[in-house]
């Protein structure tokens, strides 16, 4: 393998990496765990050895160690406040000699037996220096990318010898981040995480482009043409507009927005199963549902709920007796089971199965849950996301300065676009241009086409 091509397509929901030898594309096994290891859920769990876990076992890990486990919060203390005190007149300030100090201490989860890390891409654009309280050690966003990436790393290695490797790593258009400029520092991060990890040859491409160019390599007709690729994923909608000539191509305009699949999973869970857990229940209940919010959202931290604090409000609930005592249980449930993660793969499954008809059901056992979930529910969720695409479509067109009568195709990669709402307003402004191309591994044989091309010329 004197000569190869790798790519890495490092996503917020999952990771997948690809060779390709001028030949044939191969994909790496990352995750032993699940089916044939191509597609690795991006996870990292460390427990309080700070030994790490990551792809599927992480997840698992992290479910297994917490159903069920009652939450203890301690006191621990995190700074002090001095005050100093004096007096002004028109012209001084005479510091006297009294003072006091103020001890700040916050709550903690003393008996936690890991931490899990998840969509970890999306805080590489925060302004400031992003760090993480691990069993009383402060980690930056590099030293917990870090250690994911150096897994990867050694699995890249064990495929193909090298220990010398160019990798080419995918990058969104646009990322997430505070920052007025995420870009340029999630790149840097990026850069300096990779060479921490061992990657030390590195060079980054945008992901939508790795669509294209998987696509333009396995469809090598010599025509010329217009190609829209729309790469809607967990995290970040991507667009690339390109221009093929034979077998090589000229990147037009790019646009994207910093939200997609996971996005629309959290729209659901609020409109359609909120409802359910006990949003908008008569205040006469004396019970506060906003408190709740945040933590099931992020199942990652969900067993929080599963202190006194909370369990005492959703008893009370229970006590009501009726459709209270039925939310309340269904409440407690969820939280004594640790269920949200399995809630949120109930709706990624509704919106699979939605896919092909007009309704279905979210279902989950454990917490004795099932609604029926409509087709037309979902294009009304999705509104404010299509909006979105009508935006950013209008500005890939106007930065090529083309119209969309002059697109002669239009690729979508990424889970999020297979999603039945998503094509047809596609197909309303683009018309029978649409073709569905690899959705979770594209994107990695595009970069290992583009390494292996870069490394040959």
């Amino acid at each position: 393998m004197s000569r190869i091509g790798i790519g890495l397509d490092f996503g917020t929901s999952n990771t997948t990496a690809a060779i390709y030898d001028g030949s044939d594309i191969h994909y790496i096994k990352l995750d032993p765990f699940t089916g044939s290891g191509i597609i690795m859920p991006t996870a990292l769990y460390l427990d309080r050895e700070f030994t790490p876990t990551v792809g599927s076992e992480a997840l698992s890990r992290c479910l297994h160690d917490n159903t069920g486990r009652k939450i203890v919060m301690t006191d621990k203390e995190v700074g002090c406040v001095t005050v100093h005190m004096g007096e002004m007149d028109r012209d001084y300030f005479i510091e006297r000699d009294r003072s006091f100090t103020t001890v700040v201490t916050g709550k903690v989860d003393s008996a936690l037996p890991g931490r899990l890390f998840r969509s970890m891409k999306s805080y590489l654009g925060d302004r400031g220096n992003p760090q993480f309280d691990v069993f009383g050690k402060k980690f930056r966003i590099e030293a917990i990318l870090t250690v994911l990436l150096r897994y990867i790393h050694n699995q890249i290695r064990i495929e193909t010898g090298d220990l010398r490797i160019h990798l080419k790593v995918g990058r969104p258009v646009l990322y997430s981040g505070t920052d007025s400029d995420p870009n340029t520092i999630a790149l840097e991060r990026m850069a300096k995480t990779c060479a921490n990890a061992g990657m030390d040859n590195v060079s980054f491409t945008m992901e939508p482009e790795a669509a294209a160019v998987s696509y333009l390599h396995s469809h090598r007709e010599s025509i010329e043409e217009n190609v829209l690729v729309f790469d809607f994923g967990g995290g970040t909608l991507d667009l690339c507009i390109l221009k093929k000539q034979n077998e090589s191509y000229k990147v037009l305009s790019v646009s994207g927005i910093a939200r997609a699949g996971d996005y629309i999973d959290r729209m659901i869970y609020i409109k359609k199963l909120f409802p359910l857990l006990g949003k908008g229940l008569h205040q006469d209940f004396d019970f506060h549902f906003s408190e709740f919010e945040d933590n099931l959202l992020n199942w990652q931290s969900t067993y929080l709920l599963n202190q006194a604090v909370y369990i005492e409000q959703v008893n009370n609930l229970i006590k009501f007796g009726g459709e209270a005592e039925i939310i309340g249980g269904r409440l407690k449930s969820l939280i004594r089971k640790n269920a949200s993660f399995l809630l949120i793969e109930s709706i990624e499954q509704a919106k699979i199965e939605l896919s092909t008809g007009d309704k279905t059901e979210i279902t989950l056992e454990e917490i004795d849950l099932k609604i029926e979930f409509t087709r037309d529910e979902m294009e009304d969720i999705l509104s404010p996301m299509l909006s979105d695409i009508d935006r950013v479509v209008h500005e890939a067109l106007t930065r090529a300065e083309l119209d969309k009568s002059q697109i002669s195709r239009v690729l979508c990669t990424g889970g999020s676009s297979k999603i039945p709402a998503i094509r047809e307003h596609l197909s309303l402004i683009f018309g029978d241009k649409i073709e569905q191309w690899d959705s979770f591994r594209g994107i990695a044989a595009g970069l290992a086409v583009a390494g292996f091309r870069e490394e040959t010329i």
